[in-house]
């Protein structure tokens, strides 16, 4: 098998080498409600070995019938890769599609939601009225682990700040209480099969690598980690186990929102920010793709461009027109 190299900057996009290896790649809405029990322990345990969710065919098509983000929380790429209390994570790393020079835009959250969502890291607790990919879209759904009610009804362990559809104007009342839907709570993985064309999914403040009161395990480090490992591997083989998912016709984009630390308003769009807070862990996992790592610069804007690319979509919005599409060097 064969190790790919596409370096970061500075190389030109597409330079390859072949070396000996393990076949690692170097490249620089309806809804059904699932009961979820994969590869996860309840509690926050540390996830079980699953299968490869990646490679189960030759290559990727043209575009894809679903795409599916995932957004999870606070964490930095040095401290989530390597990390023993993350072996999904890491496993999805070394046979999936991983980016290594990823930042997110700026601090604190809700900006880089919406740069991911629209093109433009607009305001936090700030209504907007910029277009978004749901708008765009023949079908969305935005699944909220643990909201209290469709369309940003505040709960206990859900953040409005978290979950980007509800601050689009645009998107109007009607549709944003069709589309913007609560999810039941499940340490072991999602609980809603995404179905739509595009689906956003915020895990709750118990699996998006945070904590508070009334979520299970310990509000430790490796705690937390843990909790949301298992959660990621339940929701990620759930994805797995459909017809869509095997036949190559769904993308799953796991990516954060920020690392830990930094400064309001920092501007981490930047590839000479070496702040370990701005560069943050992002992978692409589908059947048609094939184990790489991706040294070039991307960001929450070259989320939305790949993820409108891959519904087939060729109007990029806000600064998603101008930033680098993540298809060729991740190979989805």
């Amino acid at each position: 098998m064969f190790r790919m190299t596409c370096g970061g900057a500075g190389s030109a996009r597409g330079q390859r080498r072949r070396a000996v290896g393990r076949g690692r790649w170097y490249v620089g809405g309806g809804l059904v409600v699932a009961v979820v029990s994969l590869g996860s322990l309840g509690g926050g345990g540390v996830a079980l070995a699953a299968s490869d969710p990646c490679g189960l065919q030759p290559g990727p098509p043209p575009t894809y019938s679903h795409v599916v983000v995932i957004m999870e929380e606070n964490l930095d790429y040095k401290t989530a890769i390597g990390s023993a209390n993350a072996p999904f994570l890491n496993q999805l790393a070394t046979q999936c599609a991983l980016a290594t020079n990823f930042h997110n835009e700026t601090h604190p959250s809700q900006p880089n939601y919406m740069a991911a969502t629209s093109g433009i890291a607009s305001g936090v607790s700030a209504h907007t009225s910029n277009p978004s990919i749901y708008q765009q879209v023949s079908s969305w759904n935005d699944l909220e682990e643990s909201m209290g009610g469709p369309c940003g009804v505040t709960a206990n362990l859900y953040k409005r700040g978290h979950d980007p559809a509800y601050w689009y104007t645009p998107i109007g009342s009607a549709a944003c209480k069709a589309g913007d839907l609560p999810m039941a709570a499940s340490d072991a993985g999602a609980t809603t099969i995404p179905t739509a064309a595009f689906t956003w999914i915020t895990p709750n403040l118990c699996h998006n690598h945070h904590w508070q009161k009334g979520c299970s395990g310990t509000n430790t480090a490796a705690g937390t980690l843990q909790r949301m490992d298992a959660w990621l591997s339940g929701t990620v083989q759930t994805i797995q186990g459909t017809a869509d998912y095997q036949a190559g016709r769904t993308l799953i984009l796991v990516t954060f929102d920020e690392g830990q630390g930094g400064t309001t308003g920092e501007n981490c769009a930047s590839p000479a920010n070496t702040d370990p807070s701005c560069h943050v862990v992002t992978i692409a996992v589908a059947a048609g793709v094939h184990p790489v790592t991706d040294g070039h610069f991307y960001t929450h804007y070259s989320v939305l461009r790949s993820a409108e690319a891959a519904l087939g979509i060729t109007t990029y919005l806000g600064n998603a027109g101008s930033a680098s599409d993540m298809r060729q060097g991740m190979g989805f």
